[in-house]
Order: structure tokens, then C-alpha cells, then sequence
């Protein structure tokens, strides 16, 4: 070889030893790069099904809390009959504890005086029928209240055996329903709710129960029913209280892809 050439040729062959390194490097660089990337991706989208599962928590939990209230809503109006009945009863003592003593003081026999109702006669077959029905129904309510769902059952399945076309009848069946749905009891709690709806469709309870036969069903993965019969809560009673739940839920069921 040419002895000028021989440093040229020396000093590119170095050149090329001390490149060659550099391309795996590169791909190195690239690689640590693409992984950096990789790892930013997962820890945002573990950030975002965090904040999903927190929405849906979120939701669940103004969803129960609304259901309270409309629980609570419930007893309210039951508490209010029940205190215009007491009142009316206590009404009904003071006009029969004065008739007594009228008698007593006009020489009347305290036995027969025990036996006469306020308006001074026997009582009759209704009134006894009628103090029954309310004692029935009350006690029932007092369970629900009172968190004993198992006695609530009992006692509204006792007062629809005894009174099917009693005045509280409609009231008997939803709280029933409402007693075994609290004990997660829903393939029993949608059959009486639809009974309900069903029964009694120009009850107060009918929007109400027919959101609730939504929600068994719901629970009960029937998704597509659930789904129809919301819906049908909203558009039949819309603006009501019992539409806007439905139109949550069905929001939920929407995040939850159901």
C-alpha cells in the first residue's frame, strides 16, 4: 500500500470503531424513550378509570341518598294520615268519655256505656272492620320505619290478605315491595311494584313504583328491561321526582356501558 495513503486509511478506520457504538445507542435512547411514553400513557389512563370509578361511586351515592329521601318523603305522608287519625280518634275518646258521663250521670249502667261506640250505639261491623284495617297497616308502617324490613313484610302481606281491596291497599303493596327490596329481596320486590302499577295506576304510587320496578330489574342484570322501563318513567311522568331519578340512572348505566 501507498505510504501516504496508509494514515488516511488508519484515521477512517477509527472513525468507523468509534461510530460504530453510537447507532445501538440511538436505539437505546429510543427505546428508553418509548417505554418513558408507554409508562405516561398507563399512569393516565389508570388516573382516568380512577376518576370513572369515582364518578360512578359519586353517583351511587346521591343516588342512595335521594332514594332515602324519597323513602322519607314517604313516611312523611304516612305519618300525616296517621296523625289526622289519631287525632280523630282522640276526637272520637273525648265525645265518648263525655256521653259517659252523661250516662253515668243519668243513672246509665257503666257496662252498658262500655259497650256503645262514640255515637252511642253498638259499634257496627265496618267500624270494627275499619279500626282493624288501620291498626294492620299501621303496625306494618312502624316496622318499615323502624328499620324491621322482616316484620314490615309480614305485616303488609297480613294486611293484603285481609283487606286485597282495602283503602291502604295500593300503600300496602309498595311498602312491601320497599321492605323486601331493603333486604335485597328483588325478584319479590319487582312483582310487587308492578302489582302496583299494574293494580293501582291512578295511585300516587304508581311513578314511584314503576321507577322502582326499574331498579329491581336493574339490579336483577335484566339491563335492557331496566333501561326500557326507565325510560317509560320519564316519558310518562315526566318532571316528576321518580323521571329525574330514571334519567340518572339510565345516565349511570350509560358510564357503566350497560
Amino acid at each position: 500500500m501507498n505510504r501516504r495513503l496508509l494514515p488516511a486509511v488508519l484515521s477512517m478506520l477509527a472513525l468507523v470503531v468509534l461510530m460504530a457504538p453510537m447507532a445501538p445507542a440511538r436505539a437505546t435512547a429510543s427505546n428508553k424513550e418509548l417505554e418513558a411514553r408507554t409508562d405516561e400513557l398507563a399512569a393516565r389512563l389508570a388516573t382516568l378509570e380512577r376518576a370513572s370509578q369515582s364518578i360512578v361511586t359519586t353517583q351511587q351515592q346521591v343516588e342512595a341518598a335521594r332514594a332515602e329521601l324519597r323513602s322519607l318523603r314517604g313516611q312523611i305522608e304516612e305519618a300525616k294520615h296517621e296523625l289526622e287519625t289519631l287525632r280523630q280518634q282522640q276526637r272520637d275518646l273525648y265525645s265518648d268519655l263525655d256521653r259517659r258521663l252523661l250516662l253515668v250521670e243519668h243513672g246509665a249502667t257503666g257496662g252498658a256505656a262500655a259497650a256503645a261506640s262514640p255515637s252511642g250505639t253498638a259499634p257496627t261491623e265496618q267500624e270494627i272492620r275499619d279500626s282493624d284495617e288501620t291498626a294492620v297497616y299501621g303496625e306494618a308502617f312502624a316496622s318499615l320505619k323502624a328499620g324491621r324490613y322482616p316484620d314490615a313484610v309480614r305485616g303488609f302481606e297480613l294486611y293484603l290478605a285481609k283487606y286485597p281491596d282495602g283503602p291502604r291497599a295500593d300503600s300496602a303493596t309498595y311498602w312491601l315491595g320497599e321492605a323486601q327490596y331493603q333486604q335485597k329481596e328483588y325478584a319479590a320486590a319487582l312483582k310487587g311494584f308492578q302489582s302496583v302499577v299494574d293494580r293501582h295506576p291512578n295511585s300516587a304510587k304508581a311513578a314511584d313504583a314503576l321507577l322502582m320496578v326499574g331498579y329491581c330489574q336493574y339490579e336483577l342484570k335484566a339491563y335492557r328491561n331496566a333501561r326500557a322501563t326507565l325510560t317509560k318513567v320519564t316519558t310518562q311522568y315526566p318532571g316528576t321526582e321518580a323521571a329525574r331519578l330514571a334519567s340518572e340512572r339510565i345516565t349511570r348505566m350509560d358510564v357503566e356501558r350497560r
